[in-house]
């Protein structure tokens, strides 16, 4: 298991989530490179990573602390140093210069907490056109097609597997 404590309620609410057909997609934790947090940790979550690409947030931003080796296949694209990573990953997604809402208006913010919801958006997109999997008994058999469908979609960029899992996912 991964960094952060285990907390038995969490872990008993994904494992009913999985149980009744929804697949939960959780961040991989900010802590530079530590062992992936719980819940993302659990081997029924899909944990997400935060890829960065350079030349996408203004030059002096905080953001550019976040640019980190190793690189991937095109040498502008970067799991953020702030990512966890382990072998517990499996998808990266943008979280790095991601403009986010924020109260009065919008900032922009790093983390695996922007990841996690691009990976959900493209899960959705993904479901949206499997109507056999929408049409599935919400059980496990559906959460599983739901995450198979996910992964399978993904595309490598040349990271290490702890860094990237399956890729970045496409829709």
């Amino acid at each position: 298991m991964g960094g952060g404590p285990k907390d038995a309620a969490t872990a008993s609410a994904i494992h009913d989530a999985r149980q009744n057909g929804t697949l939960v997609i959780a961040a991989a934790g900010n802590g530079n490179r530590s062992p992936v947090d719980f819940p993302g940790s659990d081997p029924l979550c899909i944990a997400v990573s935060a890829l960065g690409r350079k030349g996408t947030f203004p030059k002096g931003s905080f953001s550019e602390d976040a640019i980190a080796a190793p690189y991937s296949s095109d040498s502008d694209n970067f799991i953020g140093a702030f990512s966890n990573v382990g072998p517990e990953i499996n998808l990266c997604a943008p979280g790095v210069g991601v403009i986010s809402t924020v109260p009065g208006g919008y900032a922009v913010m790093d983390g695996t907490s922007m990841a996690c919801p691009a990976a959900v958006g493209v899960a959705a997109r993904i479901l949206a056109g499997l109507p056999g999997v929408l049409a599935m008994t919400r059980d496990q058999a559906r959460s599983d097609a739901i995450a198979a469908a996910l992964l399978q979609s993904a595309k490598k960029l040349g990271f290490p597997p702890q860094m990237e899992g399956n890729g970045l996912p496409q829709s």
